[in-house]
């Protein structure tokens, strides 16, 4: 039964290692995609404020660009909303560290400091499943980063790169303001 008491405390623990790096993942995400939506919306308003003053400001059709915009950045919070990545993370939070109890739990057993009998052995293994079908999985991502699994890059990249999205996205609402600093700079 100390096999099948190592296997699970393996299980678990990589099991642990790849729900932290899936919170992490979604913590991210959540909080760059804030950040990305309070900047668009910050800047859509400031460039809203701007042509009430100068209907010139963003061209012939500036007004159109605005409202497109706002558009975009209405759709753009519905998508994020609905991908509820902050309560995801809270969730796999909660989940990665009942997983790493589970692993102590198991290494306890191995190293002998907790008793082992086969009722013990259930009760945990169970307790595995449970924590494992209790939250939304991992990606592939998440593990072959967290143990650097080559044949894994293709699914780290593309995490990362959807990761990495809303930052990019930083640059819509900057380039909206430019024209607004500018005509503030001008009227100076």
């Amino acid at each position: 039964m100390t096999d099948a008491v190592e296997r699970l405390e393996e299980r678990a623990f990589k099991t642990y290692k790849s729900r932290l790096a899936a919170h992490h993942r979604l913590s991210s995400r959540n909080n760059a995609w804030n950040a990305s939506l309070i900047a668009l919306s910050t800047a859509t308003t400031i460039a809203s404020v701007g042509l009430l003053s100068d209907a010139a400001m963003y061209g012939k059709r500036g007004e159109t660009l605005l409202a497109a915009l706002a558009i975009l950045s209405l759709v753009a919070s519905l998508v994020v909303a609905n991908m509820n990545y902050g309560a995801r993370s809270r969730s796999m939070e909660a989940n990665y560290k009942r997983i790493q109890q589970i692993s102590m739990d198991a290494e306890n057993l191995r190293l002998g400091t907790t008793e082992l009998t086969e009722k013990v052995f259930l009760t945990l293994q169970r307790e595995y499943g449970i924590a494992v079908e209790s939250s939304e999985n991992h990606s592939q991502g998440d593990y072959g980063r967290t143990f650097e699994v080559k044949s894994l890059r293709g699914e780290q990249r593309r995490d990362t790169a959807i990761t990495l999205a809303p930052y990019l996205s930083i640059l819509a609402p900057i380039l909206i303001v430019i024209p607004f600093i500018q005509w503030i700079v001008d009227g100076w």
